[in-house]
């Protein structure tokens, strides 16, 4: 391989190769380190590929169009149509009643209230596992069924959010019965090191950030890497950035008290990361969607703690080498909270028409 230095390209070419370098920045930027949306319109259909397949969205013009679409797919006409409480359907009738009710020129753009949120979201988390990944029918059907939907939906959550930090990841065998496991393992696509990764979601309504019950119900899961617990606290707790959240107060102290006492099959517990979440749009079918944050704390990973004192400003660096990968997660689950709604990862000028 020939390595071409700058100044033997054509001013014209260069300026192409920059030109595509900032364009796939800003995709980077928009979708995250998964695979690009790839997409074309013909014959006045919009055809979206996702994975190995490739589906027909028909006259939809947005990528918030082809979301919900691609929703009805996975669950099926069938189960759409004998279901009525389900909060999946509850999202889509509340989508319905806006569309009927939008008036041209509004400001607020659907995609901002809560159930129409929770739509794209799940419907997003959906697409880029089965995109990037794989997209298990059991999961589907766990999805469906009230008992398991809290945990089921989460868990789509979590994959996407390893995915848009630059994860591939791997799905647990379901069928194995002679082992508890993670939900998968997550393989840095850089650095290649593996995570057997947990997700946990806390009900809604609880007075406490406690997370002990949610802590041991992780880490007595057999786990073949490092371990990555991702909890929901799923606290309604109205907070401002001058009054930090009770919740992760409660959370942390209940992370510390663990470490001492925490015992798995009388053993000390292992070490793992733990990523906390606070999602609400799923619940609060008519506010306007809140940013999803991560607070990234540790249990029994000291320089990792968020209130962690380093003695040198080498410890400071090398600590965050070390842990650069989990630190990824956190920032991206910041960074990507917004689901595009453009095609070729460009800025949308309009408003959704959701």
């Amino acid at each position: 391989m020939k390595v071409i230095s700058p100044s033997e390209i054509s001013p014209d070419l260069l300026e192409l190769l920059q030109t595509k370098k900032v364009v796939e920045e800003q995709r980077i930027a928009q979708q995250g380190f998964g695979k690009p949306i790839i997409s074309i319109e013909l014959n006045g259909r919009r055809l979206v590929t996702i994975g190995s397949e490739i589906f027909d969205a028909g006259n939809c013009k947005t990528f918030h169009e082809v979301l919900p679409e691609y929703l009805r797919v996975l669950l099926g006409e069938e189960w759409i149509n004998k279901e009525l409480e389900h909060p999946i359907l509850q999202w889509h009738n509340a989508m319905i009643a806006y569309q009927r009710k939008n008036i041209p020129g509004k400001t607020q753009t659907a995609s901002t209230l809560g159930a129409i949120s929770a739509l794209l979201g799940l419907s997003y988390n959906l697409y880029l596992m089965a995109h990037n990944s794989e997209l298990q029918e059991k999961l589907i059907k766990r999805l469906k069924d009230l008992n398991q939907f809290l945990g089921a939906h989460y868990e789509t959550q979590v994959a996407a959010f390893c995915i848009q930090a630059g994860f591939e990841i791997t799905l647990e065998d379901e069928d194995d019965p002679n082992s508890t496991h993670c939900e998968f393992t997550a393989t840095n696509i850089k650095s290649g090191r593996k995570f057997s990764v947990e997700a946990k979601a806390r009900t809604h309504g609880k007075n406490s950030g406690a997370i002990s019950s949610q802590l041991y119900s992780a880490l007595k899961k057999s786990a073949e890497h490092e371990r990555i617990i991702f909890i929901n606290i799923n606290s309604s707790e109205k907070t401002t950035d001058l009054d930090p959240a009770k919740w992760i107060h409660e959370a942390i102290a209940s992370i510390r008290g663990a470490e001492t006492r925490l015992k798995i099959k009388g053993n000390d517990a292992p070490p793992a990361y733990v990523l906390l979440t606070n999602q609400q749009n799923t619940r609060n079918l008519n506010d306007i969607e809140v940013d999803t944050g991560a607070v990234a704390e540790s249990f029994k990973i000291p320089d990792f703690r968020t209130d962690y004192s380093f003695a040198s400003l080498k410890e400071a660096i090398d600590s965050k080498d070390r842990h650069k990968e989990v630190t990824d997660i956190s920032e991206a689950i910041k960074r990507h909270h917004k689901i595009p709604s453009t095609f070729d990862g460009k800025i949308s000028k309009n408003l959704s028409k959701l």
